[in-house]
Order: C-alpha cells, then structure tokens, then sequence
C-alpha cells in the first residue's frame, strides 16, 4: 500500500487560502454593527450617523408596522404581511437623514438565503420593494451612502 503525503507547497497554499478567507469573513463583519433582522408585520427604527461617506448605525428601535415615523437622523425599515398568491412581502422604506442610504436586505429561511433585494435611499419620498414572503425573517445590512436618484447597485 502506498501512503500519499500532502507536498509542502500544498500545505502551505491551503493555510494561506484559510488566512485570506478568515481575514475576508472578520474584514466584511462588524462586531459593533447592531443586528438588524425583521418578520412580517415589524418595523424597525434605526439611527444613523453619515461621517467622511460612511454609515454608522445606532442601536434601532422595534415596533408594529405602520407606528413609527423616522425623527432627523432615522430611517424606519418594515416588512409588510406576504402575500399568498404572490408569496412577495413589501419592505417599506422612510428616511431622514442628512443623505440616502441604500441597503441590502436578505430574505432568509434559517441561514439559507431566498431573496435578496437592493434599496435604493430616497430622503424625498418613502421606498418600497418586493421580496420573497417565504422568508421567515429579513436581514438589513450593507448600508452605504447612496446617490438618491433610485438608481443603485
């Protein structure tokens, strides 16, 4: 019976590809970044702070939909009731903030992704988009200062 070692290169690419992916996954993760997940009939209230071009988000406030309205430096996210025929829920979308924000938000069953849906910020007038209501929860992440012109990517 021949016994196959692994060649010192190979061990050696294999630890560095680890490095890299560990530093990717602690690189795109904040461990301050408040966790922002909603269901169905929620809404969330978040503050936020745009500093140098960047998002920093404040510890956001949990209601019923249709009861909270942003104050300056807020954006309210909700998620509306899904829709049997369709099987799309509506994320609505009210910001007042000092620039728009755009934002991911995932539609997951467990950690299993369904839906994903890029939102356009908009300080003018409130968002709304479709997304898969199969979703047991929706998680808002990737905020970044937006151009305000309902065109993002």
């Amino acid at each position: 019976m021949k016994i196959i070692r692994p060649s010192l290169s190979a061990a050696i690419l294999v630890a560095g590809l680890g490095v890299m992916l560990g530093a990717r996954g602690a690189a795109s993760g904040d461990a301050k970044a408040p966790k922002l997940d909603l269901k169905a009939g929620e809404e969330l209230t978040i503050p936020v702070a745009i500093v140098d071009g960047r998002v920093t988000l404040g510890a956001p406030k949990s209601s019923k939909l249709g009861t909270a309205q942003p104050r300056d430096g807020e954006i309210t996210v909700g998620l509306g009731p899904g829709d049997k025929k369709t099987l799309l829920s509506q994320v609505l979308v009210t910001e007042k903030t000092s620039a728009p924000v755009d934002f991911v938000a995932t539609g997951l069953i467990g950690e299993i992704k369904i839906d994903e849906r890029v939102i356009c910020g908009r300080t003018d007038a409130p968002v709304a988009m479709h997304i898969g209501s199969v979703s047991w929860r929706v998680s808002l992440n990737t905020f970044t200062v937006g151009k305000g012109d309902g065109k993002c990517e």
